[in-house]
Parts: C-alpha cells; structure tokens; sequence
C-alpha cells in the first residue's frame, strides 16, 4: 500500500515534533541537575565559611509558585548528624544564597 502525499507529509511532521519534544525534555532535566548541583556546591561553601561546618548534602528542592528562582538545600554536619540545617539560594541572582538555618 502506497501512502499518498499528505500522509507522508503528516509522520514526517509527526516524527519532527516528537523529536523537538524529547529534546526539549532532556534539555530541561539537563538544566534542573545542573541547577541543583551549582546550589549543592554553593551551600557547601556557604556553611564552610559562615559556620565553619563540613555540610553534607541530603536533599536539594528546586521551589515552584511564589518561591520560583529559589533553591533550597538542606543536610546536617558531617561531624554531627543530630545537627541540621538547610541553605536558601535565589538562583535568579546568580546563586545568591538568601538565608540559612538550623532545623
């Protein structure tokens, strides 16, 4: 069975479409995991030098909504588990951290 032009045309389109989708997708979650691991570094550094605390990273959520552009990062010290905290960073402005705390 031969497919006329306009069927040809139509998976040809189809095909094209998929493609932009899958690497519009893996371009995104490339994007967020880079995100996430530049906030990781910069909350290590961070809570080095304003606590003198060798932070060991359990979790990094990037915010939705109202919070969009923020990052947060939370762990506990590596010297004492007990103890944690969490690191707030405004990816907005270029990794900026905004605050930090203990839980």
């Amino acid at each position: 069975m031969i497919l006329n032009k306009k069927q040809n045309i139509f998976i040809l389109l189809s095909v094209i479409i998929m493609i932009l989708i899958i690497g519009y997708v893996a371009k995104f979650i490339h994007d967020q995991n880079a995100a996430k691991e530049k906030a990781a570094e910069v909350a290590i550094e961070t809570m080095k030098k304003e606590k003198n605390v060798d932070f060991v990273v359990t979790d990094v959520k990037i915010q939705q909504l109202e919070l969009a552009g923020f990052i947060r990062v939370r762990g506990y010290d590596k010297n004492n588990k007990k103890k944690k905290h969490y690191v707030v960073i405004n990816k907005s402005q270029n990794y900026k951290v905004e605050y930090w705390g203990d839980e």
